[in-house]
């Protein structure tokens, strides 16, 4: 690798990082560094991950991977050809940028990846002590303990899987493959929950990167390059080196007028002046003010922004001064280079409390000339509550309050009768009167900062355009309530139950009211107009719950929850002597039914549902008339008894894996829905009408597949009797005895999958 291309070298950015992990530079052998989100990996770079930390790594070829704790890899090669990157973010990428050629030494732990489609002279291999998995786009999890052996879950497209001096054994979707530490190979099926977890980390990943750019990707290739460079260097005769070490020193100078790729913090590296190339202000305000719907997580870091420049280096060069907030922290305050400049002038501990001030009030207090460093110090001195009522006033009014150092009480007196004339000095002016609704607005952002939930002023603030009304005041004070984390064992008498229509349609309960929308169609609801108690995570824990003053004339009760719903113990729902009531216990996220827990319902219809994976494993559902259990994704049943008077109703948009599940005898109806249907160890009652609805439906009109040796081809879009399926306790193996017992069973086709 002598010439220009061949020694160009691809780049791993650090897009996240959570807990403690360690990188070792190649040539720093003893000398281990804490990583760092925005670090840059090159070519024979390791990281080790440490136990409960995890790293989010996307490579320049457009490849996510996260790595779990207790893993430790080594970027063995990495070379990638150059691209013009043009105005291209990773998350636009559906194939890598350009050719590149991969190694990735797996000493130990896991991997999950997420590829780019390479191109057709490009190479992606990943070693490992029993064996290399080559790619070319897909996504996977690899599992490596030298001492046991190695776990592959492929689920989506093929990975090739080489041990050492054997052939190739192709890993398609949905398949796994365990190798022995003595290299015994054997397949299997992929576990729901591996196969969720996959997703959820790739999904992560892939929000986490979402807004780099191609351009601070190409900078980073340009860095890993120049390290290379220098790494070669150092192995060639004392001759070479100093004529070398000139060249690499000139293109390190002509790198530097360049924004600068750094190794950051955690800490949000956001909007500066000088993000663009021009430094016009127009461009600075347009990159500091991303729109809500660019940008739903607002919280995450924007790594590209980390990549592109230290813009709190580049402030401290221009004032002479370290600042007391980072350029990230005033991104989203949209101010002007003046503005900027006099932000800096105040104290650090004046900057560390304004950052957590309301938008609103921080483009105030900036906007006001009159505001010296010394009158900042004295406003934010104040209570929340005295600067609330002191915002309310106009410039002046409040300017000459700071200036005269009016005593606090003396502020909340006299403001809380609109009359201030009796709380200073002779010579201030008459008091400026505020309004019921601005009034309102300022309690409302000290509500929501004392909760924790500033977040949810802001996104209002961002839809209704800074035009607020009752409306948007209602809005926010119930969003604030549906992001709380509610333990219904010790927050009970919080709980705060909500009309259908204030909460569904409620910007901060999206994941739970769109998920109803699908409840609804598929008639598996709690009514129309349901009484609805909300939060960000609930758990509810063993004990007996009388609902019936929440409920009050309404026909049913929704439980939601955006992030996680638990459900732990022996838990009885009821509401009073009423048993016509419906509840609905759903997740906008994921859902967790502990082993072992017992629910119980006096209500008519309970439904249990969740956006992603439902696993029910040792556990009891039971209602009066329904018991209906909804997944979006899959539906893991292991150990299961459920009992209801009139219906059990089962569906998921794709796998439905059922091993062990027990029905009342006298059961009337059963019906099972998803893409593809496994059943093992089920006995359906003789007088229990059995519908199970599947995409492709019945084989040859009428059958299910029998039998474990059934391919996953073969198993997809159908009904699988894979083991022990019963009807009346005769097994049913066989299309023969599926004639002989199998009467009370229909297996049709998804109405609407």
């Amino acid at each position: 690798m002598d010439n220009e291309q061949d020694l160009s070298k691809g780049a791993v950015i650090v897009v996240s990082v959570s807990g403690v992990a360690l990188t070792q530079e190649a040539e720093m052998v003893d000398t281990p560094t804490s990583i760092k989100q925005g670090s840059v990996l090159s070519e024979g770079d390791s990281l080790e991950v440490i136990g409960g930390a995890e790293v989010t790594l996307l490579l320049s070829n457009g490849t996510l991977l996260t790595v779990v704790e207790k893993t430790r890899m080594t970027i063995g090669r990495f070379d990638q050809a150059p691209f013009e990157p043009g105005a291209v973010e990773v998350k636009d990428l559906v194939a890598e940028p350009s050719t590149s050629k991969v190694e990735i030494d797996l000493d130990f732990g896991s991997l999950i990846v997420k590829t780019k489609k390479l191109s057709k002279n490009s190479s992606f291999d990943i070693n490992s002590p029993v064996g290399t998995a080559g790619i070319r786009g897909t996504e996977f999890q690899l599992g490596v303990d030298p001492s046991k052996g190695m776990q592959l879950d492929v689920t989506e497209s093929t990975v090739a899987f080489t041990p050492p001096g054997g052939s190739p054994v192709p890993v398609s979707q949905g398949q796994g493959l365990d190798v022995s530490s003595t290299g015994t190979m054997s397949t299997r099926p992929v576990a729901p929950v591996v196969a969720q977890k996959i997703t959820v980390a790739n999904e992560s990943a892939t929000q986490a990167s979402g807004e780099v750019k191609l351009e601070s990707v190409s900078k980073a290739m340009q860095e890993s390059t120049v390290k290379a460079k220098k790494r070669r260097d150092s192995g060639r005769n004392s001759g070479k080196q100093e004529q070398e070490n000139k060249e690499v020193e000139s293109e390190e100078k002509a790198s530097e007028k360049e924004p600068e790729i750094m190794e950051s913090s955690n800490e949000t590296k956001e909007g500066s002046k000088e993000t663009d190339a021009g430094g016009s202000e127009q461009g600075s305000k347009k990159s500091n003010q991303p729109k809500l719907e660019q940008r739903p997580n607002s919280e995450k870091p924007k790594i590209d922004e980390i990549l592109e420049a230290d813009q709190d280096a580049k402030q401290t060069r221009k004032t002479g001064k370290k600042a007391g907030a980072s350029a990230s922290q005033l991104a989203r305050f949209g101010m002007n280079e003046s503005e900027l400049e006099k932000f800096y002038t105040f104290s650090d501990s004046v900057q560390a409390a304004m950052i957590k001030e309301p938008t609103a009030v921080v483009r105030r207090l900036m906007e006001m000339e009159e505001l010296t460093p010394g009158l900042a110090d004295t406003f934010m001195s104040y209570s929340i509550r005295a600067r609330g009522r002191m915002l309310a006033l106009d410039d002046t009014m409040l300017i000459s309050l700071l200036e005269d150092q009016v005593d606090e009480q003396i502020i909340l007196d006299a403001l809380s009768t609109g009359n201030i004339q009796n709380a200073r000095i002779e010579n201030l002016p008459e008091p400026i009167q505020t309004s019921e609704l601005e009034q309102e607005i300022l309690l409302l952002g000290d509500k929501l900062k004392e909760s924790g939930n500033l977040k949810v002023f802001e996104k209002v603030e961002e839809l209704n355009g800074g035009d607020w009304n009752n409306e948007w005041i209602s809005i926010a004070e119930i969003g604030n309530e549906l992001s709380k984390d509610y333990y219904f064992l010790s927050d009970w008498n919080l709980l705060q139950e909500f009309e259908a229509s204030q909460a569904l349609n409620n910007p901060f309960f999206e994941e739970v009211s769109s998920l109803y929308d699908q409840l609804m169609l598929d008639a598996m609801d709690a009514g129309m107009n349901p009484t609805v108690l909300g939060g960000r995570s609930i758990e509810i824990g063993p004990n007996s719950y009388d609902f019936s003053k929440m409920l009050g004339d309404k026909m049913g009760l929704l439980i939601g929850a955006t992030d996680i719903l638990t459900l732990r113990g022996e838990l009885e729902i009821g509401a009073g002597s009423s048993n016509g009531d419906k509840i609905a216990l759903i997740s906008g996220g994921s859902i967790e039914v502990t082993a072992g827990t017992n629910l119980k319902s006096t209500l008519s219809d309970m439904i249990v549902s969740a956006r992603e994976d439902v696993l029910l494993r040792d556990a009891t559902l039971e209602s009066v008339r329904e018991v209906a259990v909804r997944s979006l994704r899959d539906l893991q049943i292991n150990q299961v008894t459920m009992n209801a008077s009139d219906r059990v109703h089962l569906r998921t948009s794709r796998n439905l894996d059922v091993d062990g599940l027990q029905l009342s005898q006298s059961l009337p109806s059963l019906i099972m829905e998803a893409t593809t249907i496994r059943l093992s160890n089920v006995d359906f009652p003789s007088a229990t009408s059995v519908q199970l609805n599947s995409l492709k439906g019945p084989i040859d009109g009428r059958y299910p597949n029998f039998g474990s040796g059934i391919s996953l081809e073969q198993q997809l879009g159908r009904v699988n009797f894979i083991e022990k399926v019963s009807s009346g306790g005769n097994l049913m193996n066989n299309r023969t005895s599926f004639d002989q017992f199998g009467g009370n069973i229909s297996i049709g086709k998804l109405a609407n999958p």
